[in-house]
């Protein structure tokens, strides 16, 4: 786990105080690698590398980046794991490896011009790999999109970076807004590729390799797509392929030279990661939890305790008070130079703040089991309520239009007149990850100048961009709504959300975050067990937890399940009412983007009482203090 960084002047020309730059754009990311700082430069001085280490893997300086190869001229700097790097490197045809790391397995790797070689990697990852004898950069990113990479051109200079902030360094990138994504992060509360919120500096698809050469971009196409098509085999047979590919990810993710503990809650998918931790260790495994002091309806630290009694772990709590969330709350944005307008950041930082002040280096989570298996409950209530949403788009367009309109005449906030909208347009009847505004209401607090040169853009594009990846991913045509859901996750909440602040919150304190649910081979398998095995008779996850009777007791498993929620509204209103109430006159006046008045109602709601909308006041304070801090540099 590092931090990478580089650019490329692809018409030749040398890059002035390039050394200097790259030594910047290490600095601002010493939290990702705070064990080791390596710059390089080629000849010509048009290809300059930085590299942050965090030490995993082979501790010593052997592991030193920007590595160079052994047989060639070529020169890497890595993020991430390679979990199966040692049965790779007994492939490669060289015997005199100057490592222990997986790093000069991969860049080595890539030196034998393997075409295969990206499908063969298990793991994490986001890498460049600079060819000398081509003149040429490689740039790749994990199927699942859990390591960050960014990447911009401007005057000719390809540049890419782990972090946003660290492309800032570079005198010619600008900061200017992208509006487009600025209009969906509304509807989202993230991004998804290619929007970053600055214009032309873009986010790398997850699954995707880049080759950049003297003519720029030569190249940019996935190296892995999802086999679609479900199996029918019998649930017994299921259930154990389930079980074995969740041994084998968390055998591989607990490949260190660092301790490894893991992230506690009580529920099913981080206590069966610990199960299996446990099994694979003579000592125990650390665990963490948290808690909110006085705030029980946000605690699962009971359920916590039980599990870690269960398996035997040095079990580790911290209960956050009402000072600490205070002192954060108004510091989040320092972390997230791409936005992410979710609250859940908070207990994960407070959770990764505590595994470093414990010695632990390496942390695995149980991210991503929800999207894979169906393990939410509104899901349910999206599966059965679809069909009869199919048959209502058939009736007359003038009819649903009608309806609609009469229907928002009596409340337009309601989340079924958004459903009547969307049937008007015949747009979907689920949006993967649409947390923040709805489409109905977003619009009423938006400028006329900003709708005016926002008036192309629909964020149902993100959708219908999923859709027809999907759409042609399914060979068979087979119509699957949960997989569909499922689906959404893969290619949306689990890259531009969960792992995302994972990746940043984790970093933030020089812990690696690990998801063993996303290793390639789970996914996969996941998309070939058919949506009805995962929500079965009103239980979400189904499949998945039947593969994991033989290793918890039910009680784990079929507890009601309780959000990983914070006390935003208890602990968090007088806080997010005070600045905006300071801010949102000047921001209003400066920048044209938001109605005042309009959002001084939200306000006004929120101080009423109306719990409802305390998450629009979130969002709203998350965008306005992170423009402030990223836009106008304050």
């Amino acid at each position: 786990m590092c931090g990478i960084s580089g650019f490329f002047n692809y018409s030749n020309g040398s890059i002035q105080n390039g050394e200097g730059l790259i030594r910047k754009m290490n600095g601002v990311m010493e939290h990702r690698g705070p064990d080791d700082s390596g710059v390089w430069a080629n000849e010509k001085r048009n290809v300059f590398l930085g590299h942050q280490r965090l030490s995993i893997l082979d501790l010593s300086s052997a592991g030193h980046q920007p590595m160079h190869s052994s047989q060639c001229t070529n020169t890497i700097v890595f993020n991430g794991e390679i979990y199966n790097y040692k049965e790779l490197k007994k492939q490669l045809k060289i015997n005199d490896f100057q490592s222990n790391s997986d790093t000069e397995v991969l860049l080595e790797l890539y030196a034998e011009e393997k075409k295969s070689f990206l499908s063969e990697l298990r793991g994490m990852f986001a890498f460049s790999i600079w060819n000398e004898e081509k003149q040429q950069l490689r740039l790749a990113r994990d199927r699942a999109g859990q390591k960050p990479l960014y990447y911009t051109i401007q005057n000719e200079i390809f540049a890419f970076s782990s972090q946003l902030k660290s492309l800032f360094e570079l005198p010619w990138v600008k900061r200017e807004l992208d509006e487009e994504a600025l209009y969906h992060f509304l509807t989202f509360n993230h991004l998804v590729p290619p929007f970053t919120m600055f214009k032309g500096i873009h986010k790398f698809e997850p699954g995707h390799e880049m080759i950049v050469g003297e003519a720029g971009i030569l190249s940019y196409k996935p190296y892995w797509k999802l086999d679609l098509a479900p199996t029918v085999e019998k649930s017994k047979i299921l259930e154990d392929k389930v079980y074995e590919d969740l041994e084998r990810s968390v055998e591989y993710r607990m490949i260190s030279d660092v301790p490894v503990g893991a992230f506690l809650s009580g529920g099913v998918d981080s206590s069966a990661i610990v199960a299996m931790m446990s099994k694979r260790t003579t000592t125990p495994i650390k665990t963490y939890s948290i808690g909110f002091e006085g705030q029980s309806d946000y605690d699962e630290l009971a359920y916590a305790r039980e599990v870690a009694e269960l398996f035997g772990t040095e079990h580790i709590e911290k209960v956050v008070k009402a000072e600490d969330f205070k002192r954060l709350l108004p510091e989040i944005v320092e972390i997230f130079d791409e936005p992410i307008a979710d609250s859940t950041c908070i207990p994960i930082y407070f959770l990764s703040q505590l595994a470093k002040e414990n010695g632990t280096k390496v942390i695995l989570t149980g991210d991503g089991a929800d999207e894979l298996f169906g393990g939410y409950s509104n899901w349910i209530k999206y599966n059965k309520i679809y069909p009869y949403y199919q048959a209502y788009g058939k009736l007359p367009k003038v009819f649903r239009k009608g309806l609609s309109t009469l229907y928002g005449k009596y409340n337009k906030a309601s989340p079924t007149y958004e459903m009547l909208k969307r049937s008007e347009k015949h747009q979907d009847f689920f949006w993967s990850g649409a947390k923040g505004f709805k489409e109905s209401t977003k619009n009423d607090f938006l400028t006329d100048g900003f709708l005016l040169r926002t008036a192309t853009f629909d964020s149902f594009s993100v959708i219908e961009d999923l859709k027809k990846e999907f759409n042609s991913l399914n060979q068979k045509e087979e119509s699957d709504y949960i997989n569909w859901l499922c689906f959404t996750g893969l290619r949306n909440i689990i890259p531009n959300l969960y792992a995302n602040r994972l990746d940043k919150l984790t970093m933030a304190h020089s812990v690696e975050g690990r998801s063993p649910f996303l290793d390639h081979d789970i996914i996969q398998n996941a998309f070939s067990i058919r949506g009805g095995l995962k929500i079965r008779e009103g239980e979400a996850k189904y499949i998945l937890k039947k593969s994991l009777e033989r290793l918890l007791p039910n009680e784990v498993l079929y507890r009601k399940k309780q959000g990983f929620c914070v006390p935003l509204k208890e602990w968090g209103t007088d806080i997010m009412v005070e600045y905006l109430e300071e801010e949102l006159g000047s921001f209003c006046s400066t920048v044209d983007i938001f109605k005042e008045d309009k959002l001084r109602a939200i306000l006004e709601k929120v101080k009423s009482g109306k719990s409802n909308n305390i998450n629009m006041l979130w969002t709203i304070y998350f965008l306005i203090q992170w423009y402030n801090k990223w836009m106008r540099n304050e």
